[in-house]
């Protein structure tokens, strides 16, 4: 007798099936032992995973205050978007690369309300709106590239602040 394929159910023994990738935010936690700030570290993540294409990265605020915010030291895989909360940091050092794509599909790819240090590169790209909104503080003195004028690249915000001692690209 052959089945009707429409009307068999994935069962998780056989593996299941799914028609669409879903993602979750990629929390930081941060504080593993000896590589406590290393956004490369799986554990430094709450769901154990570095964070790739299609993910949104949230760096929350520290509420015990042990100042464990992630650094980029080199070329780390390209994300989809980047919250930053108030009370939260990232480093870009010098040696660091991160690129935020937008996939076309998020409206802003970084939403800074914390502290962003570019000393080494950052590009951001294919955002439907802005590439960054900015309602804290990015000091730049490495180097910004973004797809978008600087109109819409980035948004500063009631007590956003911008230093630029760096370049600052458009494409």
């Amino acid at each position: 007798m052959k089945k009707d394929m429409r009307t068999v159910q994935p069962v998780p023994q056989e593996g299941g099936c799914s028609e669409k990738k879903i993602t979750v935010p990629h929390f930081w936690k941060g504080g593993t032992s000896g590589v406590e700030h290393d956004w490369m570290e799986p554990m430094n993540w709450y769901n154990r995973h570095v964070p790739g294409w299609f993910d949104e990265v949230i760096i929350p605020a520290d509420p015990y205050g042990s100042c464990f915010y992630p650094v980029i030291d080199l070329f780390v895989n390209d994300i989809a978007q980047l919250v930053i909360e108030e009370g939260a940091k990232l480093v870009v050092s010098r040696y660091g690369k991160l690129t935020i794509d937008g996939l076309a599909k998020k409206e802003v790819g970084i939403l800074n309300y914390g502290e962003l240090i570019i000393k080494g590169e950052l590009t951001i790209n294919r955002t439907n709106y802005s590439n960054i909104r900015n309602n804290g503080l990015i000091h730049n003195a490495g180097s910004i590239a973004f797809d978008q004028p600087m109109k819409k690249g980035l948004i500063q915000r009631a007590g956003g602040r911008f230093e630029n001692f760096g370049e600052t690209l458009f494409f």
